[in-house]
């Protein structure tokens, strides 16, 4: 009795999941005729449900047949109304000539079935025969009305014809082994309802899927997913159970212990195969693939996306990365910017030890992909099959193997960036919804990333003017000094024989070079002066600041490693100031027995100034956040924080970059990258 209720609560379920589908039916606007279609045969197909799940009473069994047959008549009514063009439901039981011919057998049918239940004059083989041929007429039908769907719209309909053909190719089985052995297989029939339960969400597929059937019914990939590895899971169990069955019969005495080991092995194998990523993986794809018009619900994506956004815990560049990765569900990736020929990395995704790839192969793809606004498939690239509006070599495209794909962050004002990903987990290929989607996501990232770098600019800006405001605080101080002095000056001439007058000035100018200290702590030598560009010879600049700064141990030492010279046309003294602040750097980081080195060389035309110590050196992250950092300064109020900041902007002015290289209590270098081609000889 536990068995019979246990296999009848299949078929409950599926008269709850059609109550509920007949339900949310009833809160569509829309009268369409398909939409009423579907009402019947849901409300039908639950009433069957309950009547089979209480097919244990003798009295309930007996009606099933007939109810059966209503059922099945409302399905083909729903298959015929989908190919007809009649607008409502009057309309379409009165003209249309298939159902005025199909209506009336089914009518007939239904009054046969209904006297055999009290009059028993039918034999119960007939009956099953009439089962039999409306389950063939059934899938005939089905077949049909794929075959006469035009091909762009069977996505729609797919999921109702597997459905329904699932449902009547079950019952065509039932009833085939029924008519041969002249009874119903009681396990066969109960196993239907557990089978009946799929069929439920893939009409609710179709429901939505067909604009003309007017539902608002949303089934959540998620929700399809999970039933999904469930119903895999109850089939897996059910074929282990009952191949443990047939061991245990044939084993006798040792088929106990050898069911039992069985049965506990097949569940280790589903919980070995359900943790597995790439099992779950594709078992997404393939149901996003066969079940969903869209590949991604774009309603679910962009939540995620704007709660990426939200995030406080990581560095807009580390947000950036992961909004653009987490959709496609990516194993490694990296956001750089490109300036003056060079990958600037912003942030790194699973790279702890950096990528292979020299920046020479990734920079012309990082540029290209920019300024086509293309996405490329690096991988394709190398095969020679893609159609990108530039040209790359094939074979510098096969020697990069961590990235398989560039996606540009683009930017009209400027601060364009490029992300550099994996293959996705998410896809076999690439297509054009998933291009459009990385497309999308990198406009909205494109103004994530400019409003934080605006952000950046506006508090240098105004820092800058806290600086200015406090320079013209220190103006009126020296105009105050100088009132004071020039008044001493004028007073001297008359007074400088009173003893009384000697001590004020005394006073006086204590009070002058106390209160210049502070200027000039405050300005450290800052002048403020109007540019002035001027041809000179680079050698000779840098040998006049190591000689200026022999006043500081250790003293800089120089050397060049190349026989040219470079002459530079901009402002000398800003340069020559910037190399004085960087020597003056290193010497105050080393020990008086420590060394500073200055050389230059030439290296891929570039001009190389080398500035190098074996003093405190600094670690990666203030290298990264604080050094190039304008009034962020380790030297208390002696320093300003802007020497390292005017270096940085100086050198990108020429073209160039600074790289610098440092490691915690080893020393630290300082390269200074000109492009040569900026020299004027």
């Amino acid at each position: 009795m536990s068995d019979l209720l246990l296999n009848s609560a299949g078929y409950g379920i599926v008269a709850l999941g059609f109550l509920f589908l007949f339900i949310l039916l009833l809160t569509t606007k829309q009268k369409t005729l398909q939409r009423s279609l579907l009402l019947i045969s849901s409300l039908l197909s639950a009433l069957w449900s309950l009547t089979a799940a209480l097919a244990i009473y003798p009295r309930v069994g007996q009606l099933l047949l007939p109810i059966e047959t209503l059922r099945n008549a409302g399905w083909l009514l729903l298959i015929i109304g989908t190919l007809s063009d009649q607008k409502t439901l009057r309309e379409f039981l009165s003209k249309d000539h298939f159902v005025r011919r199909t209506l009336p057998v089914f009518i007939l049918l239904i009054i046969v079935e209904i006297s055999t239940v009290t009059t028993y004059w039918l034999p119960n083989r007939y009956l099953l025969l009439i089962h039999l041929a409306q389950s063939a007429v059934g899938l005939w039908f089905i077949e049909q009305l794929y075959r006469r769907t035009d091909k762009q719209d069977r996505w729609a309909i797919k999921p109702i014809t597997l459905g329904l053909g699932m449902t009547f190719a079950y019952d065509f089985a039932l009833y085939a082994n029924g008519a041969l052995t002249n009874r119903v297989d009681g396990l066969f029939f109960l196993a239907r309802g557990w089978v009946a339960i799929v069929t439920i969400p893939l009409i609710t597929m179709t429901a939505r899927r067909v604009k003309n059937w007017s539902t608002r019914i949303y089934v959540s990939r998620e929700v399809v997913y999970s039933s999904t590895l469930l119903t895999i899971a109850g089939i897996y169990l059910l074929v282990m159970a009952i191949a443990g069955y047939y061991i245990r019969y044939l084993g006798e005495n040792w088929g106990s212990v050898a069911q039992n080991v069985f049965f506990a092995l097949s569940v280790l194998l589903l919980a070995s195969l359900f943790t597995s990523e790439s099992l779950r993986r594709k078992l997404k794809v393939f149901i996003t693939k066969h079940f969903y018009a869209n590949k991604y619900e774009y309603r679910e994506e962009w939540m995620k996306f704007a709660a990426i956004l939200e995030q406080n815990v990581n560095e807009p560049f580390q947000i950036a990365l992961s909004a653009i990765i987490q959709p496609f569900d990516c194993d490694a990736g990296l956001l750089a910017t490109v300036a003056n020929d060079k990958l600037s990395n912003k942030t790194l995704y699973n790279l702890k030890q950096g990528y292979p790839e020299a920046d020479d192969l990734l920079v012309p793809l990082a540029k290209a992909s920019i300024e086509h606004a293309w996405i490329i498939d690096i991988k394709q690239l190398a095969n020679g099959h893609s159609q990108d509006p530039f040209s790359y070599d094939e074979t510098l495209a096969e020697q990069i193997e961590t990235f398989d794909y560039v996606v540009p962050i683009i930017n009209h004002n400027g601060n364009s960036h490029v992300c550099f990903i994996s293959h996705p987990n998410t896809t076999h290929s690439l297509n054009w919804e998933d291009r459009d989607l990385m497309f999308a996501i990198s406009k909205q990232l494109s103004v994530y990333l400019n409003l934080y770098l605006t952000n950046q600019i506006l508090a240098e800006n105004q820092q800058f003017d806290t600086f200015n405001r406090m320079s013209a605080f220190l103006a009126h101080d020296l105009k105050n000094i100088l009132a004071q002095l020039q008044l001493l000056s004028q007073n001297a001439q008359r007074h400088r024989d009173n003893p009384e007058f000697i001590d004020d000035a005394f006073d006086t100018v204590d009070s002058a070079v106390e209160r210049l200290s502070k200027v000039v702590e405050h300005l450290r030598k800052k002048e403020t002066s109007t540019q002035v560009d001027k041809t000179f010879s680079v050698e000779d600049v840098i040998q006049d600041c190591c000689v200026e700064c022999q006043t500081s141990q250790p003293q800089p030492i120089y050397h060049s490693d190349t026989t040219q010279s470079l002459t530079l046309n901009t402002d000398q003294e800003r340069f020559r100031n910037m190399l004085i602040h960087l020597i003056q750097n290193a010497q105050e980081a080393t020990k008086s027995d420590g060394f500073v080195q200055v050389t230059t060389a030439l290296e891929n035309n570039h001009y190389l100034i080398k500035i190098a110590d074996n003093g405190s050196g600094m670690s990666e992250e203030f290298i990264e956040k604080r050094l190039f950092k304008p009034f962020d300064t380790t030297k208390g109020n002696s320093g300003m924080g802007i020497g390292a900041y005017d270096a940085k902007k100086f050198i990108e002015q020429l073209g160039g970059y600074i790289q610098v290289d440092s490691t915690l209590g080893e020393g630290s270098q300082f390269v200074l990258h000109i492009p040569f081609t900026v020299q004027t000889m």
